[in-house]
């Protein structure tokens, strides 16, 4: 098989040919490991990984500018409407300020920017690049397309990324105030959210029009904390669940498999998103008690599984690392499983360990050793 064809035989939990596999790296991983004798190659080559990705810009498009950069630290004004400061190059703590829908007024004039743009000379709403601290010009339209075209030529899966709607919502409106907001205000958050996916929906349509088709769509959306979701699971229902259920619904309908990241414990809505057109769940956040072996006893075959190898045991004794992939490498045999880390690997992580780990994982896959 191919990366492509690997990635879809898991999905229809049909036996791949090897162990799919696909990583997520923190910022300054990399060049760590490069440093530790990485060749300067592309990642997803040097691992043979099965996945690349391209990401959607479904923000409302403030300008985005540099504010200030001094001592390893840069302050950026993002187009998502917030202001953020962080360690400049590399994956760390967040301070998150200044976000712009103040209020329901200033909501009234932002939400008009969650409209695609009918101007095809607008600059696309696309990049293989990530939406995140994207200083860049956005490509032309065609220039997009062009990209995509050279993405297919790896026969890899492709997946476009986005925010999901509470991730995309509180980074204009704030995390705080969108907490309180589920409470007091449960309607006008149905109203962000909706507009937020209307905006994904419609640049997923230009796409098409464009024969720009993914794989699967891969949403962005933390919901929960290590012990329990951010929220009831009845106001999930109640104000995300629907915008959730229609992106859901177009993916199903144009065959473009639905793709979901959250931290956290979200066990109690699982079923909800499985409802709503899910079909592969990520990181699987071990500390937050989520396991890929109780939760396929559970699903059978109604949810496949992206993650959920811990990254704590990434950098511990190798025999307590050896018996994590014995327990959860067997699972994708059958499909339904794609390995990667339960978040996204940290420099930390020496480079001859990770490579150690993915040769030993991809060797407990093919000598069917199991628990």
């Amino acid at each position: 098989m191919n990366h492509h064809e690997r990635i879809n035989a898991a999905l229809a939990f049909d036996p791949p040919d090897r162990l799919p596999c696909a990583e997520s790296f923190w910022d300054g991983t990399i060049d760590q490991w490069r440093r530790e004798g990485m060749p300067q190659v592309d990642p997803a080559d040097y691992f043979d990984l099965d996945l690349c990705h391209m990401w959607l810009d479904a923000s409302p498009r403030f300008e985005q500018e540099i504010v200030e950069r001094r001592d390893g630290m840069i302050t950026f004004r993002d187009r998502f409407g917030y202001t953020v400061r962080k360690q400049d190059g590399l994956s760390a703590s967040m301070e998150f300020s200044d976000h712009l829908t103040t209020d329901r007024e200033a909501w009234a004039r932002i939400k008009p920017r969650f409209a695609l743009s009918p101007d095809p000379s607008e600059p696309a709403r696309i990049d293989d690049a990530s939406y995140f601290a994207h200083f860049n010009p956005y490509p032309t339209w065609d220039e997009a397309a062009a990209k995509h075209r050279r993405l297919r030529e790896t026969n890899r899966y492709v997946l476009f990324g986005a925010y999901g709607p509470w991730e995309a919502t509180w980074r204009h409106r704030g995390l705080d105030k969108l907490l309180m907001d589920i409470a007091l205000e449960p309607d006008w958050l149905r109203e962000m959210a909706d507009a937020y996916v209307d905006l994904v929906i419609a640049i997923l349509g230009r796409c098409l029009e464009l024969d720009m088709k993914p794989d699967g769509v891969f949403l962005i959306e933390d919901l929960g904390s290590t012990r329990s979701l951010l929220f009831s699971p009845a106001s999930w229902r109640a104000t995300l669940g629907p915008a959730f259920g229609r992106l859901g619904d177009f993916l199903t309908r144009n065959g473009i498999h639905f793709w979901m990241h959250s931290c956290g414990a979200i066990q109690p809505i699982v079923d909800d998103l499985v409802e709503r057109g899910l079909n592969v769940l990520n990181p699987l956040q071990v500390a937050a008690g989520m396991d890929a072996v109780e939760l396929r006893a559970r699903y059978g075959k109604r949810l496949a599984f992206f993650g959920n190898i811990d990254v704590h045991k990434m950098t511990g004794p190798r025999d307590v690392l050896h018996e994590e992939l014995r327990r959860k490498v067997p699972l994708a045999r059958q499909g339904g499983f794609i390995f990667h880390s339960d978040h996204s690997v940290p420099p930390t992580v020496p480079f001859d360990r990770y490579c150690w780990m993915l040769a030993t994982a991809r060797e407990l896959f093919d000598s069917r050793e199991s628990a």
